[in-house]
């Protein structure tokens, strides 16, 4: 009965905290985001985890229990963003210029930096160190976007659909990173992830367009001729998970598939309901998402590798500076080619700098292939926590700046035509 019992407090603690943060930090004019990982940080090994499950390493909270809440707020959030997304502008040659640009310089940065501060790591290692800086977590972004009501903007829609492409190309480096730490690196491997991948993309989008849209209308109809309510948004949830597992099974994250689903049902006749559930549904799951980034945040482990090797910090504060100015740059200077602001341009490279989870999969992936050591992980995942916590206040300052660019280049255009 105890285990059953459990979770729920698990639960209680996390949504308490985690609203409690969004009165303080909002009184500081910061996201909300920031404030859950930290509380994640403070709530786990760390902090107060090492004190309410001392015989657990400090996890008082179930990694699966944790985990499978997370995925769902990050799920629901990206079929939110998806509802507010033209689906067929994800594949612009802008989006694929801007995402390049941010896979391709993080990658070669990151080697590079390891190759000159850590020249004793085997090659496999440095490969994956640039393939942890690759992969934007378009969640953190998304959640700033939604917070400021801010989806409907060029920059948000760039961001989205650049972080859908980063994602593909992403799939690409991990792809190639466990290549060669294998020694069974093959082309037609990579050819056939891509192709999987590109076709899931397009024919989830056509499926769920031409059939799926229909299908989640009729249902919505034959509920409410039945007084059954939200049958439309029940089913399109269903939906929702299917693209999610089907995405997770081509090699891509899972969040793609929701936000692929989103996008279809983003002209359906229950949109505006499915918008409302799944606002209320990310209120209590999303929280989950960006607290659980902190919670596998262990300093303990952290100081007591850096007491043993003081130099690891040095690196993963050159790491942390050069993943973020790498994604700025190698994003901000295609959009900026591509006809867009300077600010407007920034932004997206400040927008597209979030690593999150994605970049924690591929740390855990090079640990468990035994490709870097504990030690290097520990300084790999707290890169990754930096990167997802220090951009999202500027992020807000220069989307506010855009917002003021929108909103002047309307007024001049309202004087033009009177």
């Amino acid at each position: 009965m105890a285990d059953v019992v459990v979770p729920w407090l698990q639960l209680t603690i996390l949504l308490t905290v985690a609203t409690a943060s969004h009165f303080a930090f909002k009184r500081f004019q910061l996201p909300t985001i920031v404030g859950e990982i930290l509380i994640g940080i403070i709530l786990g090994p760390s902090l107060l985890g090492q004190l309410l499950a001392p015989g657990k390493e400090g996890y008082f909270f179930d990694p699966m229990f944790t985990g499978i809440f997370a995925a769902l707020g990050a799920i629901v959030l990206l079929f939110i963003i998806g509802l507010d997304s033209d689906i067929t502008a994800i594949y612009s040659r802008r989006n694929i210029a801007i995402a390049a640009g941010g896979v391709i310089l993080p990658w070669l940065s990151g080697y590079f930096l390891t190759d000159f501060m850590l020249p004793n790591e085997s090659f496999a290692a440095k490969v994956f160190i640039g393939a942890m800086l690759v992969a934007t977590s378009v969640a953190v972004t998304a959640a700033v976007l939604l917070e400021m009501n801010a989806l409907k903007t060029d920059v948000a829609r760039t961001i989205i659909g650049a972080a859908v492409v980063d994602d593909v190309l992403g799939l690409i480096v991990l792809s190639v990173s466990i290549g060669l730490s294998r020694g069974t690196f093959s082309a037609v491997n990579v050819v056939l992830l891509v192709v999987g991948a590109l076709l899931f993309i397009g024919v989830g989008a056509f499926v769920g367009i031409r059939y799926f849209t229909g299908l989640v209308n009729w249902a919505e109809r034959k509920g409410q001729r039945s007084g059954l309510k939200h049958t439309g948004f029940t089913l399109g949830l269903g939906l929702t998970f299917l693209y999610a597992f089907i995405a997770n099974y081509a090699g891509l994250h899972p969040i793609v598939g929701a936000f692929l689903a989103g996008a279809a049902f983003s002209k359906s006749a229950v949109t505006e309901d499915f918008k409302q559930g799944a606002e209320y549904l990310g209120a209590i799951f999303t929280p989950i998402f960006f607290v659980s980034i902190g919670i596998q945040v262990n300093l303990v482990t952290l100081w007591d590798q850096l007491t043993r090797d003081p130099s690891l910090l040095i690196f993963g504060l050159a790491l942390t500076a050069v993943a973020i100015a790498s994604k700025v740059i190698g994003c901000w200077i295609p959009a900026e080619l591509g006809k867009m602001s300077r600010g407007k341009s920034i932004a997206i490279g400040v927008g597209m700098a979030p690593r999150g989870e994605v970049g924690l999969v591929i740390a855990a992936t090079a640990i468990s292939l035994a490709v870097i050591s504990p030690a290097l992980y520990s300084i790999a995942v707290l890169v990754i926590v930096l990167t997802t916590v220090l951009p999202p206040p500027v992020f807000r300052r220069c989307l506010r700046r855009c917002l003021k660019e929108d909103l002047q280049a309307r007024l001049a255009s309202m004087e033009q035509s009177t």
